[in-house]
């Protein structure tokens, strides 16, 4: 049966009208009369329309009030699962139009049918965007994995969202999808890499270059960082830069003698 709720409600009018103007016409037709017999028979006909009028009011009034909240719920819980969906992001469902068109009013089904075109802008954009961002997000990746500095990224719970080769290289204890803020190191990372991370985060604000010589490597190393905040401003997780970790001969070739004149 298909919910048409506009359909109900002239249908309900309609009949509502029909009682008023039978009640009409049964009164103006009882006031045609001065026979006493008959205004008796006025009276017994206006009690009798009162009563079947007040019956198919009750009647009415109580479909509307109960049924067509029920009848208008079913009819828009289509629109309510697309809005649901809007919500989630979720864009692949089959709703099924066809079979939508022949149940719905049409009012209602005009609705549904503009939502379902908007989602289907809503995903041609959406993937559009995405495919954009992941560009970029392999652009800064390679980047990152062919500069000779150390890079490491982690989130405001220091989590390691990314690190580059060349650092995990280096110090072969920090790994991706770990948290450096909860795991254990060596001295070396915990005295340096990790304390810088742990202050950044914790106070909210960029440190200053530091430089510290690593006994492994037999050299210093210069470690920079910079806070990542989103658009309000928050602080969404830092940065870090470690430099001079590329093996670089630092001997000296030996000096030659100079050449003595013997005379």
């Amino acid at each position: 049966m298909k919910n048409k709720i506009v359909s109900w409600y002239r249908f309900l009018l309609i009949i509502l009208s029909a009682i008023m103007l039978v009640t009409v016409i049964v009164i103006l037709n009882s006031l045609r009369t001065d026979e006493p017999h008959l205004i008796e028979l006025f009276h017994a006909n206006i009690r009798n329309t009162i009563y079947i009028g007040s019956f198919l009011f009750f009647v009415i009034v109580a479909t509307v009030y109960f049924y067509l909240p029920v009848h208008l719920k079913r009819a828009l819980s289509h629109i309510s699962t697309v809005v649901d969906d809007f919500k989630k992001s979720i864009y692949d469902t089959d709703y099924g139009l066809e079979d939508k068109e022949k149940i719905l009013d049409k009012e209602v089904f005009a609705v549904l049918n503009q939502l379902i075109d908007t989602r289907k802008e809503i995903k041609k954009n959406s993937m559009g965007r995405k495919a954009k961002v992941y560009e970029h997000y392999s652009r800064i990746t390679v980047l990152m994995r062919l500069v000779t500095e150390g890079v490491l990224i982690a989130d405001i719970k220091g989590n390691i969202i990314f690190i580059n080769d060349t650092l995990m290289e280096t110090f072969q204890q920090l790994k991706p999808e770990t948290n450096i803020l909860t795991t254990s190191y060596p001295l070396e990372i915990e005295n340096n890499i990790k304390k810088i991370v742990m202050e950044s985060l914790k106070q909210k604000k960029r440190m200053e270059p530091y430089q510290c010589f690593i006994p492994n490597l037999k050299r210093h190393i210069n470690i920079d960082s910079a806070l990542v905040r989103n658009e309000d401003g928050a602080v969404t997780g830092i940065v870090l830069v470690i430099q001079n970790l590329d093996k670089r001969k630092t001997e000296r070739k030996p000096e030659k003698e100079p050449e003595r004149n013997e005379g």
